[in-house]
């Protein structure tokens, strides 16, 4: 059998750009190193897809033992298949030198049904062309599926006692889809094959494909060209507009003309960017500041969510706090305090959360937080399974200001927040002697992933270092609000 020369992900990547598939096949070390952020999206497809085979226990694995064996994979497959096993994981196929994988073959009253596992709760048009193409590849091998299914996760699932896989998951059958795809399928896969095959590159200009379903991992080659200062800086137009703005020649936000269609957010980026002008509306940050009584309170929260639910009466993909910091000024000229909290890792953080929390924001006073939604999103999470604790739960939530609302409206604008009103856009604008990018976690992504792996660690060194580097980050968080907010009052003195 010879080797593959399309696999279930270079089908998908071809489906998004050619070029990207040609780049893959010929030039794979030019491909973006992947994020941390990436890496994890990976590692919990995989820790999700092996534990969705407890629906289907006692199966075999076709795993090869060297990774990149596919060939073996697909004759243990076979062999297995001879053998009269009738559940096998990582079932390896190949037809026409296009290679498939699927998560769990079960035979059922003499017939084959397949199982795809997705770490997500909803079914996306990648997932039913993913299905389709091994749909393909599995009948046309001579192995004939009775039914594929994908397997979803249910997030209405509650977690009481040990997970239940069979409450877990949601499975659905799309066999409908596959089989109206089939035509397509075969025709994206002879052209697909040429692509790979060729000896020239297609020529493909930079646009919305670079983007979906997935960033492709490329950018760093065919974005190359694209200069500083670019119409691609300008946040809160559409992609289209974007390109627009560049395919017509216009590739940076000075060669954007005054007169323009684009909204009046943007054309405040624009128009701050040729000027290097900050622009304040002292009405409005007077009016702002006016809601904001002493002591004042700033404060950051981090979460994690786990796929599958680790903690009693949790959802999957649920925010479990497990660390807040917290800055404390008792009046405008007093010094800056601190105070935090780090949760344990192995165990449910959320009371010990909570009833810190409670203790450090006693009192009253406003409580600054930047972006609202998720940390009261968190504390109404907490009233239901604390209820013990509403009262005093609501009256913190009464005591709230985002402090995001001025730059959001732009009645403060500085030209480097690039029509950003994020925090880690505002920082490097408007306090430079902070910075995130000396910090080994430097975003709320990384601080999640982080503490999730913390659960298994058992290297006590490790846990040590981590947690130095949690509290470091989230301590970050809070400080940046307190120079933002110095800002703000200077900005109407």
């Amino acid at each position: 059998m010879e080797k593959h020369i399309l696999s279930k992900s270079t089908f998908l990547r071809g489906l998004q750009c050619p070029k990207s598939l040609y780049l893959y096949k010929n030039f794979i070390q030019l491909r973006d190193t992947p994020s941390t952020e990436q890496q994890a999206i990976f590692n919990r497809g995989n820790h999700v897809g092996l534990f969705a085979q407890k629906l289907f226990p006692g199966g075999k694995d076709a795993s090869p033992v060297k990774r990149s064996d596919n060939l073996s994979a697909v004759a243990k497959t076979k062999e297995l298949i001879e053998e009269g096993c009738e559940i096998i994981y990582e079932a390896a196929f190949q037809h026409e030198q296009v290679l498939a994988i699927l998560d769990i073959l079960v035979k059922k009253d003499g017939r084959w049904y397949a199982y795809e596992v997705k770490s997500s709760t909803k079914i996306s048009q990648t997932y039913l062309l993913d299905a389709s193409l091994q749909y393909w590849v599995i009948n046309g091998s001579g192995t004939q599926l009775e039914d594929i299914s994908l397997i979803t996760i249910n997030n209405q699932y509650i977690r009481k006692g040990d997970l239940d896989p069979h409450a877990l998951f949601n499975i659905r059958s799309v066999k409908k889809e596959a089989l109206s795809n089939q035509d397509m399928i075969t025709e994206k896969i002879m052209q697909s094959k040429l692509v790979a095959a060729s000896a020239q590159m297609p020529e493909v200009r930079i646009g919305e494909q670079c983007f979906s379903p997935y960033n492709c991992d490329f950018m760093g080659t065919c974005w190359k060209s694209v200069p500083k200062n670019s119409v691609f800086e300008i946040t809160g137009i559409s992609k289209a507009d974007q390109f627009a703005l560049y395919d017509a020649g216009i590739k940076t936000i000075n060669e954007i003309p005054s007169e323009n269609l684009l909204d009046k957010n943007a054309n405040l980026h624009i128009s701050s960017s040729k000027s290097g002008e900050t622009v304040v509306d002292k009405a409005a940050v007077k009016h702002f500041l006016a809601k904001i009584s002493y002591p004042v309170y700033f404060m950051d929260f981090e979460t994690f969510m786990p796929a599958l639910p680790v903690y009693e009466a949790t959802k999957p993909y649920q925010h479990i706090p497990f660390q807040y910091s917290l800055h404390y000024k008792s009046e405008q000229a007093a010094p800056v305090l601190h105070y935090e909290f780090l949760a344990e890792q192995g165990l449910d953080p959320r009371r010990a959360f909570i009833e810190r929390l409670l203790e450090h924001t006693s009192g009253n006073g406003s409580i600054l937080v930047f972006d609202a939604l998720m940390e009261k999103n968190v504390l109404n999470g907490l009233k239901k399974d604390f209820p013990e604790f509403s009262q005093q739960i609501e009256e913190r939530l009464s005591r709230f200001v985002d402090l995001m609302i001025p730059f959001q409206s732009k009645a403060f604008y500085h030209p480097a927040m690039k029509n950003s009103f994020s925090i880690k856009n505002l920082l490097p604008a408007l306090a430079p002697e902070l910075s995130y990018t000396d910090l080994k976690i430097s975003s709320g992504s990384i601080a999640m992933i982080a503490f999730e792996k913390l659960q298994t660690e058992t290297d006590m060194f490790r846990i040590l270092e981590v947690r130095e580097q949690l509290l470091e980050y989230c301590k970050m968080d809070t400080l940046a609000m307190v120079r933002i907010f110095e800002i703000l009052e200077r900005s109407v003195d």
